[in-house]
């Protein structure tokens, strides 16, 4: 828990701004209050005296958001802005939307406005994400079309051995810059566009992808049924659903290598109680197609495992906790289920996908 800094306030608002419609706050390159207006104490439900010094950490229980546009400000060393974002006051019960839009300034201080959003409904933390998404998406474009360039010289001037690497990098790059235009057209993981696909052919990518990054540092093992048949699926949104969980369990293996050799396994399975373990049971659909990822790694607490899939909870000390609730969201656009437990070799993550009639075997 961070705790209070007392420290001059050397960027000051004005007098001015207590008449400001919006509410105010000087942030300092620590990230604590420097300064506030009389709207800003209002919305937050805190006096100047009380927030000058505070750390954002200390004034917002989902102080995520803002840091990571305070952050982005700062090293882009521009202005920004995102709409819509959900924040949750300390000493407040009730949640509030809002406009957020971040003046940066030379010093590493900041001023944050915020105004309140014209919706009123209650709405996902992930949606403040999404938003934040969208104002990068412009900037992440021109390093991955230099990305892209450069495989391709690469590519036309490799050995053989070098291709299959150089080809991932081209499909990667070509994966994310068709997610970051859809972010950018304001669509959302529970937007997907469905098309018939082969759930192996995807893992497939995905493993391709964490094993050239590891190069031989653990064991991934493949275990498919054979048998399954294609699904209706967004191959783009599920790819990214399976790398947040497959890069999770390989890092949990890794972080455990000292007491088991890191492995990371994949199984795939006609899942026929799909109905019968409560699974969508009012869906009408009979049978599923099951994925696990199971880790060697040490396992989640119980406290930690029961809110795995919530927006910025994180078992990793510098994670921002956003994988899991984008694996929940892109699973749930699909009509599908996730759930994580603890197994005697480590943990294991299960996601449900159903099999429509258009997806079943003959």
């Amino acid at each position: 828990m961070s705790t209070i800094v007392q420290e001059a306030p050397a960027l000051a608002l004005t007098p001015l701004s207590d008449n400001a419609p919006v509410s105010l706050l000087a942030i300092s390159p620590e990230n604590t209050v420097r300064d506030t207006n009389a709207a800003a104490e209002a919305m937050l439900g805190l006096s100047r005296r009380r927030l000058i010094g505070r750390h954002l950490e200390r004034v917002l229980v989902n102080s995520e958001v803002l840091l990571n546009l305070i952050e982005y400000a700062r090293s882009n060393a521009s202005d920004t802005a995102s709409p819509e974002v959900v924040i949750k006051p300390q000493t407040l019960v009730e949640e509030r939307t809002v406009n957020v839009r971040v003046r940066w300034f030379d010093s590493g201080e900041v001023v944050l406005a915020l105004s309140e959003a014209m919706t009123r409904e209650p709405q996902d933390p992930i949606a403040g994400v999404a938003s934040f998404g969208r104002i990068l998406g412009h900037e992440i474009k021109n390093p991955l079309a230099g990305i892209s360039g450069a495989a391709q010289l690469l590519l036309r001037q490799s050995q053989p051995g070098q291709r299959e690497l150089l080809g991932l990098i081209t499909d990667e790059v070509a994966r994310i810059e068709r997610l970051v235009n859809r972010l950018s057209a304001f669509e959302l993981f529970s937007e997907p566009q469905l098309e018939s696909m082969n759930i192996h052919e995807l893992l497939d990518k995905v493993l391709a992808s964490e094993e050239a990054a590891h190069d031989g540092r653990l064991i991934f093992v493949r275990r498919y049924d054979p048998s399954l048949p294609d699904i209706l699926g967004d191959s783009d949104h599920l790819h990214e659903a399976f790398q947040n969980i497959v890069r999770n369990g390989v890092e949990a293996a890794l972080a455990n290598a000292a007491k088991r050799p890191p492995r990371v396994e994949i199984h795939t399975a006609f899942e026929s109680r799909f109905a019968r373990r409560g699974v969508l049971p009012d869906s009408g659909l009979q049978r599923a197609l099951r994925v696990d990822v199971i880790d060697s790694g040490s396992g989640l607490d119980k406290e930690k495992l029961a809110h795995v899939f919530e927006a910025f909870s994180s078992t990793k000390s510098a994670g921002r906790g956003l994988g899991l609730t984008v694996v929940k969201e892109v699973v749930q656009a699909h009509s599908g289920q996730v759930n994580i437990r603890n197994i005697e070799t480590g943990t294991q993550v299960s996601v449900f996908l159903p099999i429509s009639r258009r997806g079943q075997s003959e």
